[in-house]
């Protein structure tokens, strides 16, 4: 250093200013250098934040408000870290990237590098967390406050079969045996209404589905009934809605038609010679014009046809009922035991049930006749494994709560589930506090959203989507989420008292915006998750959305669509933390530039859009695992960069089969994106040397669906290369080439058609095959491979003139559409003893029906039209079969 004070002397500095000043310039440089070490010991000091929070989280209870806030604080301090450090690998990862020598070339990256302006910014955050991190130190030693100081929470134990134990919940009716049978009676009783209504009324968490549940699958329902349907409709809903929604319940497919005329007729074609029962669970509408308006497409009915309606609201209940009005009261202290013992003694002896059944009554006591609350604490002891201290504890844990309950009106008895669980399940149950009241959600979606705030990680060498997946099976498990009917994927919902209770612990860092409520949160730094309530008219205030800087995620829920040009270019500029944006079922169609900004951004939505190109800055975001573009039908191209999304997991571009379009062209390198498990299209292209790229779908684990487009272009070679009969998780299966492929008899295009089709050879474990446009006159051999196909449908293939189902013993579905050359029934048709529905549509030359019994015994959906010998069958030597069918429409010619 004898330098500094040299370099000093000579500019003239004291010699101890100079010595300091160089001292600070020396460490500041050596940092500077150095700035990935220090970053690995900000990673370290995030590890043990981590372990802090996780043992602070198992004490279950924290009085001392002080204690609460340093808590917060370093809560707060770990996301921090947390994004700086992600920042930090994604610029040395795009760096390494950039100077592979296959990507030099092209320079396809943005300039984000590790140069001194880059190390200057990260070396002055670094410091500042460090300065923080040691604040928080210095606070955490006045409160004296350790990890191991208090005691653990019991570990849940291990459900090898989470889902199966989910679906099958134990719905017995404990309880509900008097308002069941009232209700049965009522059913299947000669009322003399012309449209019977029977209402179930009752709090939230009550039991109100559950009872409906029970009633809808009585047996004596079930014989009285031709057909039973079950609608959940959404808090926010109006009656175009609520009548699509019974469409697609009775239908079993999806509706698209707009016009409510049009939708009130369909709805009454549909049930005018049925016999149902429409079970409407959720009914919120308390205006009058909202049932008026939906009743009259209900009243085209078979005589004996009743609705059951479950309902939070009295005056909705007795707005709506007519025969019956059962207003729901809480469980008894003896019920909420029998339910709480069902879940806590599985599998126990019978002298363990009797050690335990007197504090077990004390805990039943506490659950304020929420059958709710007794599954989820019965759920809860059963993880003790009978040791008497803990039950003990628990309600003592239970007497604190109700001691507290003058902060919150959330039950004890839920809060007590949520406190014990393992720290990892907290955080998922906290995220959901940004979905809306009542709003259904697919598991995928959410698991997903899990992962891109990193609240699921990988373990071995499982999937992260699979530990994500056991952390949601768990939670389904414990009654924080529950099932729904909906159509036409299974879907789930938060009950609303979990939901409340999701709001209640995350309510520092979670904001929901409303146009009612746009007050500013005390800490605005604090804020990470934000839903936006879209208002119905008016401008969108994103203005008030940019001082939360620090947002992880950002999600709009639009009330209707909302216009494109609300969505202004500087909200990415601003949160440039976000690791989720989810802007579907908006009007936008453009996507600003400054996406490209989101360097964090690991899930994209845009799905239900009218978006028409994604900007080429999207393939600027490395971490991108997401990108949701489902119904997106004006799509027209994917960016020419995706092979830069290298962490791409999920690329969703699914449309409605029968509206599905290809993209212009498909972007080259798809095989880059190693990570890939979702490509729901593919457009084959080809190149100028006669190849075309299948051949990129040959390493990537596609799972569920596949839809390939274009495939009049393809090859044999690139077909064959494609390997689909190693995409073992493939469920669902689309084989398109484009309208009007060889309409002339060219003789060599459909011999090269039917070599490619033979060798795009699925998984034998494919569950849904479609072939469409196909050429050929005959389908390939592999079909009679396919033991656990369910759904196959033929569609629009003029020159196939029959083919066999005889090994597909696990049919339930098969659709013909448009086949003008099929002259005969498919073999082995009468045999498929599974087979629910037959769809028929335009084969006009399908001549020979040669016996008696070609429809299979249990088929209970038939639909036929433009087959004239087919039709005359129907009316003549099978009328008494096709009589027999519960669904039956044969449109007869003219």
């Amino acid at each position: 250093m004898d330098w500094l004070r040299e370099l000093s002397s000579a500019l003239g500095f004291p010699e101890k200013i100079g010595a300091a000043v160089f001292n600070i310039l020396y460490s500041t440089g050596t940092r500077l250098l150095n700035v990935e070490e220090e970053a690995g010991r900000l990673r370290r000091t995030e590890e043990r934040i981590r372990a802090l929070l996780t043992d602070a989280e198992q004490r279950r209870f924290v009085d001392h408000d002080s204690v609460k806030l340093w808590l917060r604080e370093l809560r707060a301090a770990a996301f921090d870290v947390d994004t700086l450090l992600d920042r930090l690998n994604t610029v040395t990862a795009v760096s390494r990237m950039a100077a592979e020598p296959s990507r030099k070339r092209k320079r396809p990256w943005p300039s984000i590098e590790l140069g001194p302006r880059q190390r200057w910014e990260l070396d002055g955050k670094i410091t500042k967390i460090n300065e923080r991190l040691e604040e928080i130190n210095k606070a955490r030693k006045n409160y004296m406050f350790r990890a191991g100081d208090a005691r653990r929470t019991a570990q849940p134990m291990q459900r090898p079969r989470f889902l199966e134990a989910a679906a099958h919940r134990d719905e017995r009716p404990i309880g509900r045996t008097v308002d069941k049978e009232k209700i049965v009676r009522a059913l299947v009783a000669d009322s003399g209404k012309d449209l019977p209504v029977i209402s179930i009324w009752g709090t939230a968490g009550i039991g109100k589905t559950t009872l409906a549940r029970l009633v809808y699958g009585d047996p004596e329902v079930q014989i009285f009934f031709t057909d039973r349907i079950w609608v959940w409709l959404p808090d926010v809903c109006d009656v175009r809605t609520a009548t699509k929604m019974i469409i697609e319940a009775v239908t079993g497919q999806k509706c698209d038609l707009l016009s409510l005329d049009i939708l009130q007729q369909r709805l009454r074609e549909h049930l005018r010679k049925r016999r149902f029962l429409l079970v409407i669970d959720n009914l919120w509408a308390e205006g009058f014009h909202f049932w008026e308006f939906l009743r009259p497409s209900l009243m085209a009915r078979e005589e004996g046809s009743k609705v059951m309606v479950t309902t939070r609201h009295e005056t909705v209940s007795k707005m709506v009922s007519n025969i019956l009005n059962i207003h729901l009261k809480g469980l008894g202290v003896e019920e909420c035991w029998q339910i709480l013992k069902v879940y806590a003694f599985s599998g126990w002896s019978s002298s363990d049930c009797h050690d335990l059944e007197l504090i077990g009554r004390r805990i039943a006591e506490n659950c304020h006749g929420s059958p709710l609350a007794a599954k989820s604490l019965g759920v809860l002891l059963s993880d003790t494994n009978g040791q008497r201290e803990q039950w003990e504890s628990i309600i003592s844990e239970m007497q604190i709560l109700e001691d507290d309950k003058n902060k919150n009106t959330i039950l004890p008895s839920l809060q007590i589930g949520y406190q014990h669980l393992p720290y990892h399940l907290k955080q998922c149950f906290a995220f959901c506090s940004i979905l809306p009241l009542g709003v259904e959600f697919e598991k995928d979606e959410l698991v997903r959203l899990w992962m891109a705030d990193g609240l699921v990680k990988s373990t071995g060498r499982k999937r992260v989507e699979m530990e994500a997946s056991r952390c949601f099976d768990e939670l389904l498990w414990r009654s924080f989420f529950e099932t729904s009917h909906s159509f036409p994927n299974q879907k789930f919902r938060v009950p609303n008292l979990m939901l409340e209770l999701a709001r209640l612990v995350s309510k520092h860092e979670s904001l929901t915006l409303n146009p009612d409520n746009s007050q500013v949160a005390d800490h605005p730094e604090w804020i990470r998750y934000a839903t936006i309530l879209c208002p119905k008219d008016g401008p969108l205030a994103f203005d008030k959305i940019y001082q939360y800087e620090n947002l992880r995620l950002l999600k709009l829920c639009p009330m209707m669509k909302l216009p494109s040009e609300q969505v202004p270019s500087a909200l990415f500029s601003k949160l440039t933390c976000l690791r989720a944006l989810d802007m579907s079922y908006t009007e936008l169609d453009v996507l600003p530039d400054s996406v490209g900004c989101l360097m964090h951004l690991r899930y994209l939505s845009l799905r239900n859009t009218l978006i028409k190109t994604l900007p080429e800055a999207v393939c600027n975001l490395i971490n991108l695992q997401t990108l949701d573009l489902r119904n997106c039908y004006w799509l027209m191209d994917l960016p020419e960069g995706m092979s830069r999304l290298v962490n791409m997991r999920h690329l969703c571009l699914h449309l409605d089969w029968d509206r599905v379009t290809a993209f212009r062209s498909m972007p080259r390198g798809i095989d880059k994106l190693e990570s890939l498990q979702t490509l729901s299209r593919f457009v084959v292209v080809s190149s100028e040397g006669g190849n075309c790229n299948l051949s990129e779908l040959r390493n990537l684990g596609i799972r569920g669906e596949l839809c390939i487009l274009k495939l009049e272009v393809a090859t044999h070679d690139g077909a064959e290369e494609s390997n689909l009969s190693g995409k073992e998780y493939l469920q669902n299966l689309m084989l398109k080439w484009s309208d009007g492929t060889c309409p002339d008899e060219q003789q060599l295009r459909i011999e090269e058609s039917e070599k490619i089709i033979e060798a795009l050879c699925p998984p034998t474990n494919l569950t849904h095959l479609r072939i469409d446009n196909y050429p050929g006159r005959d389908l390939p051999s592999w079909i009679q491979r396919l033991l656990y196909v369910e759904t196959l449908e033929i569609v629009s293939c003029p020159r196939l003139t029959q083919f066999s189902v005889e090994m597909l013993r696990s049919l339930r579905n098969i659709r013909i559409h448009q086949c003008a050359d099929l002259a005969v029934l498919p073999r082995g048709l009468c045999n498929l003893e599974g087979l629910h529905c037959l769809e028929i549509d335009g084969a006009p030359n399908l001549k020979r029906i040669s016996a008696v019994d070609i429809l299979p015994r249990n088929i209970s959906r038939l639909v036929v039209s433009g087959c004239d010998a087919l039709e005359r069958w129907c009316v003549q030597e099978g009328a008494e079969i096709v009589q027999q069918i519960p669904d039956k429409r044969v449109q007869l010619s003219n």
